[in-house]
């Protein structure tokens, strides 16, 4: 009777789970479930012989359900992925102009081979850039493919603009394409394959040495165009009071104004130091040097450098000059040591003397350099006439004209105010002398006559000169006073 009543009361537990679910899989929604099909009920075992309750095994404790089969909290549902960030507002204002330059000819570009791209205001050359693309090639060859963003902000809204391309070779222009019109308002431009065409050499050209930059003006056909600082102007002759002046198309801050063998260079505003003509130096070319002391001698046979103060004797044969941009080298294998020389086309203090001098010097041998200024001082002096605009501070008087123009015989003349005046000149390593002038004997109005006495007087008491920032000839009298003048 007691087995009996075990048997019920495990069958009623057994009824119970399956009403409360307890073992049942729960359905995630991840995969399909799977059917649950009953497992067979064991047949009851026969009934054992009653045994006394003293021997009857104790009830075994029920066992939990497998973890497998417990019941699992229903997953989360997966969330949206974040929306991507948008474009900041100023790269939506950019315009991105793509394309490529190529030429025809089978020639292969130099490893110092660079191109460029421009935008520029206007429909020519000659307008304000706004924006530009620059790479070096390293070696590589046309097709060249260009991507320039261009910030809509800089462009001017109605105006015409315009893109042209081109690639450099040696720090100069030599192919180039034709500008094309472009509509700043598209939201992107595709100008497929610009065509490059060799850049063609100025006709009568003219090189001239500003400072330590140079410019190049000549003709393309019937177009008048200066080379200067790397870009390339088309100009239209203006009108002017001297000379002959020019400005770029489109932009009038751009200037080129030649006087005599002289110009005045203004690129976008900013005006260039007085252009000379490009020359190679003169021989026999001396230049000199402090702290140590040493001296450069180059004639047409022999290069000689004295350094230490003398102690240091190097010669070689002069090599033939190498001209660059700017400056000429003279490269010797003396003694084993080498010795290199480079004249730049620019001017020098000496800073000992303040005497000016027409070159910058370096000397380089044995793994040393040094430094110093040469070439001849009076070829400062020498050339086109000099405009006097000052007198010992006063000035001079409205209308009147003063001037100075240095011969290569020695000799200074012009006009003293009101008469015409001759006078002899010499320049050693100390400064410039200047001797009493001798002038005709006109008579002219008191204040021009005042003013050519103290000219005359100052000229006489010359020491030195100097040649300023701006390219002014400052006569410098013994007392302090002097006379400044200007080449027009």
């Amino acid at each position: 009777m007691h087995f009996r009543l075990a048997i019920a009361l495990a069958a009623a537990l057994v009824l119970g789970a399956c009403a409360t679910g307890v073992g049942t899989r729960v359905d995630t929604g991840v995969a399909p479930p799977r059917e649950e099909r009953p497992s067979p009920r064991p047949e009851r075992p026969a009934p054992a012989p009653e045994r006394p309750a003293s021997e009857r095994p104790a009830p075994a404790p029920e066992r939990p359900a497998p973890a497998s089969e417990r019941p699992q909290p229903a997953p989360e549902r997966a969330q949206p992925l974040p929306e991507p960030p948008q474009p900041p507002a100023e790269r939506a204002q950019a315009l991105a102009i793509k394309g490529a330059m190529a030429y025809r000819e089978r020639i292969a570009l130099s490893p110092d081979a660079s191109a460029v791209v421009e935008l520029r205001e206007g429909p020519g050359t000659g307008g304000r850039i706004v924006a530009e693309w620059r790479a070096a090639l390293k070696g590589r060859q046309v097709p060249v493919a260009f991507e320039l963003n261009v910030d809509r902000a800089k462009l001017v809204a109605g105006a015409r603009h315009s893109l042209r391309g081109a690639i450099f070779v040696g720090g100069r222009p030599a192919w180039i394409t034709e500008p094309i019109a472009i509509d700043p308002s598209a939201a992107a431009i595709d100008v497929g394959l610009l065509r490059l065409v060799r850049v063609q050499p100025l006709a009568f050209a003219s090189t001239l040495v500003c400072g330590d930059r140079s410019v190049t003006f000549g003709h393309v056909g019937s177009t008048t165009r200066m080379e200067a600082g790397g870009e390339t102007f088309d100009l239209r002759p203006v009108r002017s009071a001297s000379g002959a002046r020019y400005e770029a198309v489109g932009d009038p801050s751009t200037s080129f104004w030649s006087k005599g063998d002289r110009a005045t260079v203004v690129v976008r505003g900013q005006a260039w130091p007085e252009c000379v003509p490009e020359r190679a130096p003169s021989l026999p070319f001396r230049a000199t040097g402090n702290e140590p002391g040493w001296r450069l001698d180059i004639t047409a046979r022999t290069m000689t450098l004295l350094a230490d103060d003398g102690r240091t004797r190097i010669e070689a044969p002069t090599p033939v000059a190498e001209p660059g941009e700017g400056f000429t080298r003279f490269r010797a294998p003396a003694a084993g040591v080498g010795l290199v020389a480079t004249l730049f086309e620019r001017h020098c203090t000496d800073s000992m003397t303040g005497m000016p001098y027409p070159n910058v010097v370096t000397v380089a041998f044995a793994g040393r350099t040094l430094n110093g200024c040469g070439g001849d001082p009076a070829t400062l002096l020498r050339g086109a006439e000099w405009v006097v605009e000052d007198v010992a501070g006063r000035g001079v008087v409205d209308r009147s004209r003063a001037t100075l123009s240095f011969s290569a015989d020695g000799r200074v003349a012009g006009r003293g105010s009101c008469n015409r005046y001759t006078a002899g000149y010499s320049i050693s390593g100390e400064g410039l002398t200047i001797s009493k002038p001798a002038s005709t004997m006109m008579a002219c109005e008191p204040a021009l006559m005042q003013q050519e006495q103290l000219f005359f007087e100052l000229l006489g008491q010359v020491r030195r000169f100097t040649i300023d920032q701006s390219g002014a000839l400052v006569l410098h009298a013994a007392d302090g006073r002097t006379i400044a003048a200007r080449r027009p």
